[in-house]
């Protein structure tokens, strides 16, 4: 009787933890550990794999644990290639966006006015120019706390770089990742690859080519698009053209949705061509 008693008690206590709120230090909303577990997941193929479709998959697999995780909503706005979707999403965000307060609502906020311009763009809305100005600069002054709040968040870091780098070029954007990351992040894969991309913009090809190898090099051991989109892009500013044919191919066929290598590739072709 007493062992069935226990049984009960403990059934009742991991039931009350599993519902509980989770405490996360910026994703105050979040329902769950699973919730958290995909939306991290999702990032690292994104950021570090450079594996879309997948990170996709993941973020659908976020709101089936926590269907109110208005952050995790958010991103998978900014990957689905459906824009009706897209609208729903960026309608449901705005309808329940005051449930989400303090830095969690800085990167929700920027977010947001991401997909909006991305809507905007697709549906040929006058003022493009005016909404993507806005969001770019929602970003940067937002994910400029963000960096410097939680100097972990190598993602948040990485996403901060990519703008800076849209927004003031490359020389700004290499200068902020040697200032803003540890050593350890300095061998981020998404880190690696943009440096190695900017550096070939500056016309450092050497050096660019070399980090790109460097990345392959330490992800052999996973069929992943990155390092290829990588190479692919340097090859591409080097006038390598079948080179960067070559590396956007294999990255294209590991994940047809790598929006960068896919792009990519018509670029090349079209250089080809002519």
């Amino acid at each position: 009787m007493k062992t069935l008693f226990y049984f009960a008690v403990l059934t009742l206590f991991y039931s009350c933890t599993e519902q509980s709120t989770f405490e996360h230090p910026i994703y105050k909303s979040i329902a769950n550990d699973s919730a958290l577990h995909y939306y991290e997941l999702g990032w690292k193929q994104i950021m570090d794999e450079g594996h879309y479709g997948p990170a996709e998959k993941s973020y659908r697999k976020v709101l089936l644990h926590d269907p109110d995780f208005l952050m995790g909503k958010s991103v998978l706005g900014r990957l689905t290639l459906d824009l009706d979707e897209r609208l729903k999403i960026f309608s449901e965000i705005q309808g329940q966006k005051e449930t989400v307060t303090g830095d969690e609502r800085l990167i929700l906020d920027a977010y947001t006015a991401l997909v909006d311009y991305t809507n905007a763009r697709e549906q040929g809305i006058p003022g493009l120019q005016e909404k993507r100005e806005v969001a770019f600069r929602l970003v940067e002054d937002n994910f400029k706390k963000i960096v410097h709040k939680y100097p972990t968040e190598v993602y948040m870091k990485a996403e901060y770089i990519e703008f800076l780098h849209s927004a003031y070029g490359p020389k700004k954007a290499l200068d902020s990742i040697a200032v803003l990351t540890n050593s350890e992040q300095k061998e981020n894969p998404f880190l690696l690859g943009y440096q190695a991309s900017m550096l070939a913009e500056m016309g450092a090809f050497e050096k660019a080519l070399k980090k790109a190898e460097y990345l392959k090099a330490i992800t052999t051991e996973k069929d992943i698009p990155k390092p290829y989109a990588v190479l692919a892009d340097v090859y591409f500013q080097m006038d390598s053209l079948q080179l960067a044919k070559s590396n956007a191919e294999k990255a294209n066929n590991l994940d047809p949705r790598n929006l960068d290598a896919s792009r990519l590739l018509e670029k090349i072709m079209r250089q080809l061509e002519n």
